[in-house]
């Protein structure tokens, strides 16, 4: 079990990264990205059951948790999302890192391994799956995908003055947190943990930037992401719940793309495990041995491993 928490603060042109770290400095790192609308304080009840001998580095997104965000305008995609990745890790000096991640944080990841490869040795990849099922929607539906990010972010823009400023109790707060992602009181507490903004009176405001709900993913056709995903890819453990609430006419094209992705890549693991979406926060005792083996194989060797 690692020790106690650490803050960090990385800086950039736009403002701060904020970071939590578990573990010592110089042991092996791992660079832990959340997904959408979420905090490094996602990653707070796995963390608990890896081992000690890495260094775990949970980073807040900007605009989430206590990270700045990116400068207000124009829409905002994982491509931004990758620079702000790349500032963490040249700031830390990692010439190599284990990534692991939750959700659409795996667009993040392979993004940022195709721009920079061989610096991610491994990735663990928490429910990938339905991220990927929407991810070429601007192939499927090209003028459905516009109207939903492009013309709905800019034709009612004057709304996200309106969420920034909205206030909260803390059970409201809370209460918002239970009803969105589905978790218990006490899981929501943790996620919320670096969200709150004190206010005075008893009254919070939420720091997630509320333009983060809109972020665009990168055009590219199911052919060019396949490409993406497989040129370079290191070895990748994929953690899928049983518990898919994606819309069902886009399921199957997750499905679709994980298999392709296993055709090419020649470590690439899926292991199925019962839960929903957040099962990294629900249930991680289930399996956590399963991501210390993954991390612990040597996979150096030519030979497709066996996990």
């Amino acid at each position: 079990m690692v020790g106690e928490s650490k803050e960090w603060c990385v800086k950039a042109p736009w403002g701060n990264i904020a970071c939590v770290s578990w573990g010592i400095p110089q042991n092996r790192p791992v660079l832990m990205v959340h997904g959408y609308m979420d905090t490094a304080a996602t990653f707070i009840p796995i963390v608990k059951h890896l081992p000690d001998d890495y260094f775990y580095l949970a980073v807040d997104l900007p605009g989430h948790g206590r990270s700045d965000p990116f400068p207000i305008g124009l829409l905002i995609s994982h491509v931004h999302q990758v620079e702000a990745i790349r500032r963490v890790v040249e700031y830390f000096k990692w010439d190599k890192f284990v990534y692991m991640t939750h959700s659409v944080g795996f667009a993040i990841g392979i993004l940022f391994n195709f721009f920079y490869p061989f610096k991610i040795l491994k990735m663990v990849n928490l429910d990938p799956v339905p991220p990927l099922s929407t991810y070429c929607f601007h192939e499927y539906s090209p003028m459905l995908w516009y109207q939903y990010q492009y013309d709905d972010y800019y034709e009612n823009y004057s709304r996200w003055e309106n969420h920034r400023n909205k206030q909260y109790t803390y059970d409201q707060a809370l209460d918002l947190l239970v009803r969105s992602r589905k978790l218990s009181r006490e899981q929501s507490a943790v996620v919320m943990s670096r969200v709150l903004i004190p206010l005075g009176d008893g009254m919070y405001r939420l720091s997630w930037e509320p333009t983060m709900k809109k972020v665009v993913g990168v055009a590219v056709t199911e052919d060019m992401l396949s490409s993406i995903v497989t040129k370079n890819a290191p070895p990748m453990l994929n953690i899928v719940a049983s518990v898919d609430e994606t819309i069902t006419i886009f399921k199957k094209n997750g499905v679709r793309l994980m298999n392709r992705f296993k055709e090419s890549i020649p470590n690439f693991f899926v292991l199925n495990v019962t839960g929903s979406h957040d099962i990294h926060i629900t249930n991680p005792e289930s399996f956590v041995d399963d991501i210390v083996e993954f991390l612990n194989t040597d996979f150096s060797s030519s030979v497709k491993a066996k996990l």
